[in-house]
């Protein structure tokens, strides 16, 4: 058998061989000229919470109507650690909700601010909002508990849709019964 620099193959069954480890290492999703995106695991998330500004900060899951002005902090929180800031635009009660915004008599409740940025710093799972009060209407209607929705949106890639989270407006009207018996 004659050698040549390439050893005991011949030239041609070199460059196949060549050839077919580049094709499976492409296959493969590593090899030269790859742009296939490797999986990482699932997204990140971020949810919203919410805490009593006013007083040691607890968790908040309403506001009561005849309670006056009630200043809410806003929480975002990754299912891990961010590796960059990251900013959460919170908006309050644009869409969604059972609860009526503004000022007007049939409205339920006004707020300080209609949106807060929430900053998760970079390396950290949390970050809070400045405050935003919300201010319920007092009223006498009869109308049983409401939700303000708070929706958010970030502008960061890599994560999940954010989910909206509802915040109660508990009524503070009480029912009236009335009973009707025959007159005898």
């Amino acid at each position: 058998m004659q050698r040549n620099a390439l050893g005991t193959m011949g030239g041609a069954r070199w460059l196949v061989l060549l050839l077919v480890v580049v094709l499976v290492l492409d296959g493969l999703g590593g090899g030269v000229g790859s742009d296939r995106a490797v999986a990482q695991g699932p997204m990140p998330t971020i949810t919203l919470s919410f805490t009593d500004a006013q007083t040691t900060p607890a968790a908040l899951t309403e506001v009561s109507e005849g309670g006056g002005a009630q200043t809410v902090r806003v929480v975002a929180t990754a299912s891990a650690a961010t590796s960059a800031a990251v900013d959460v635009t919170v908006t309050v009660g644009d869409t969604g909700g059972t609860a009526a915004k503004g000022s007007g008599t049939s409205d339920d409740y006004t707020t300080s601010a209609d949106s807060v940025t929430v900053t998760i710093a970079n390396g950290a799972t949390s970050g809070s909002s400045g405050d935003i009060t919300i201010t319920p209407a007092t009223d006498t209607r009869v109308e049983g508990d409401e939700t303000i929705r708070f929706t958010a949106t970030t502008t960061a890639s890599g994560y999940q849709a954010i989910a909206a989270v509802d915040l109660t407006l508990t009524d503070d009207d009480d029912t009236i019964t009335l009973s009707l018996s025959p007159e005898m």
